[in-house]
């Protein structure tokens, strides 16, 4: 982005951050344009339940555990990076296996509040790009390791 600014929304910010969005009205609203993403409501039941998915290589994370809850359906344009690659659950509902899209400095997701403390290496990068460096001081991870491990593992049970 031209003001260097770090972006990271999630659900009803992600479909903001495309070119437009369908409103709960079922009108066609403007989007931001951040992204090369256009999402419109899902015609099915909404996308409810823990995600596993394995994130874009070129950012260097391990796997994504999240929770969605949508019937949002968001098609990725020609410019937009899939996020990740859905193992189990929706993403963006489109049956392509993506989940969430990013360009540069902007991220968006369907995975909702506890997407950062489930995956503390996305809040990391967030800061490093925000701080422009290279590396963070080392922290202790066991607890957020331990956490990580149960909510992949429960993603991983058959419901």
């Amino acid at each position: 982005m031209e003001n260097g600014a770090i972006v990271f929304s999630v659900c009803a910010g992600y479909q903001i951050l495309g070119h437009e969005f369908v409103n709960d009205l079922g009108q066609r609203e403007p989007g931001l344009g951040l992204l090369d993403v256009v999402s419109v409501r899902g015609e099915g039941a909404r996308c409810v339940g823990d995600v596993l998915g394995d994130i874009d290589p070129r950012l260097g994370l391990p796997p994504l555990t999240g929770f969605e809850n949508h019937q949002g359906v968001t098609h990725l344009g020609p410019t937009a990076r899939p996020f990740a690659r859905v193992r189990f659950g929706n993403g963006n509902g489109t049956g392509d296996g993506t989940e969430g899209a990013y360009n540069d400095t902007v991220f968006g997701t369907y995975m909702h509040g506890p997407v950062l403390a489930r995956n503390p290496q996305i809040a990391d990068l967030l800061l490093k790009l925000a701080l422009d460096v290279n590396a963070l001081p080392p922290t202790d991870d066991r607890w957020y390791e331990a956490l990580r491990n149960e909510r992949i593992a429960a993603a991983q049970q058959p419901a």
